[in-house]
């Protein structure tokens, strides 16, 4: 499947993203009033309010006239309680009109434990056949992956947390958006295939890479640059799978922003596929400038904890990018997740271009902890 960049901006993302069932919001409970940090492109769609309208406001702006007081109670305990839970109410979007918003929310604790963070799924169920039935199939897959993207997701609250307090960088606040975006992306793959029959614990992971390559694709178009993607059909664990549409998405965007300086043309090739030992390959080639004399990225990058600690501690506006040979989050990311997944990263200079070669035994990986 070949994805010309010039052909894949504002088409693909209304597609992938803007037409996206899933409003995700991220709140922080650590500032006055519980604030919106966070909300995708989804969460305008569906409820007609701005995303700079949204952040730094309590959710409760989204309450109107024909909202049951008792489901306002309910989020209200739900939300005392620091555990998973789930709500239908009516909401009302900025035009006035009423909508049956299903609402999943489910707590988001730092590497210490503490709570930092509350992640909210909405879904709009007008029209939906499922709208007399809130407890079907679909939530119970939804909340099945909810509990299996929570390490995922502390990873990248870490950094909203910060910027949601510092003068930040475009690229750095794109960056963020598009991590989230690989993940709502999972929830539509998981929403679309159903699980395949071994208690949908597992997701066609060719099919959601390959939406994840065309996501990205699209939000860094660029001029006539080809990105051909070929992703077999293999089922994975749901846990394997978000770790690897979150590599995908650090590996292609750090191509398309960086492997083509002063060029117009160029391409990207996207592979998925079994090796004969029963191995799962992720390999990522471009034939654009290689990477800088002397970068090791991303071995060389920061962990988390320390990338957190760099961007409290430095002056002036926060760039969580990287620059030369200086891996930034991102790098720490692909670090992170490569060791979770006890995966075998090689980074190669050939002639001409980049190769990153991922190899990982499926049953190796480290599996998610579930708060249940």
């Amino acid at each position: 499947m070949a994805i010309p960049g010039e052909l894949g901006g504002e088409t693909m993302l209304q597609t992938a993203i803007r037409h996206s069932p899933f409003s995700i919001i991220i709140t922080d409970p650590r500032l006055d009033d519980n604030p919106i940090t966070y909300v995708n492109d989804a969460f305008q769609s569906t409820t007609l309010y701005s995303r700079d309208f949204a952040l730094g406001r309590n959710c409760r702006f989204l309450q109107g006239p024909d909202t049951d007081p008792q489901d306002i109670e309910k989020i209200r305990s739900g939300l005392r309680s620091e555990k998973e839970f789930q709500v239908t109410l009516v909401n009302h979007r900025a035009d006035g009109t009423p909508f049956r918003n299903q609402l999943l929310i489910a707590p988001i604790h730092d590497a210490d434990g503490e709570l930092c963070a509350y992640f909210g799924l909405q879904r709009d169920l007008n029209g939906s056949v499922s709208q007399d039935d809130p407890e079907d199939d679909s939530l119970a897959l939804l909340r099945e992956l909810q509990h299996r993207v929570k390490n995922h997701l502390s990873m990248i609250v870490s950094m909203i947390r910060i910027q949601a307090r510092r003068e930040v960088t475009p690229d750095s606040l794109k960056a963020v958006s598009r991590r989230i975006e690989a993940l709502a992306l999972l929830y539509e793959e998981l929403l679309q295939t159903k699980g395949n029959g071994n208690g949908r614990k597992s997701i066609a992971a060719g099919a959601y890479l390959s939406r994840i390559a065309s996501v990205v694709s699209g939000l860094q178009a660029r001029g006539a640059i080809r990105v051909n993607v070929e992703c077999d059909d293999i089922a994975l664990p749901l846990d394997n799978a978000a770790r690897l549409g979150l590599l995908l998405s650090e590996f292609l965007t750090n191509a398309l922003e960086h492997a083509f300086e002063d060029r117009d043309s160029g391409f990207v090739e996207v592979r998925f596929f079994r090796l004969s030992d029963g191995t799962i390959r992720l390999s990522i080639e471009d034939d654009g400038i290689g990477m800088p004399e002397g970068s090791d990225w991303p071995f060389g990058a920061l962990s988390i904890e320390r990338q957190h600690d760099r961007a409290k501690s430095d002056k002036g506006t926060l760039d969580t990018t990287g620059h030369g040979k200086k891996p930034g989050v991102g790098g720490s990311i692909v670090a992170a997740l490569t060791q979770s997944l006890d995966a075998t990263l090689e980074v190669t200079r050939p002639k001409r271009g980049t190769i990153i070669t991922l190899d990982f035994d499926p049953a190796g990986a480290t599996p998610d902890r579930h708060d249940h």
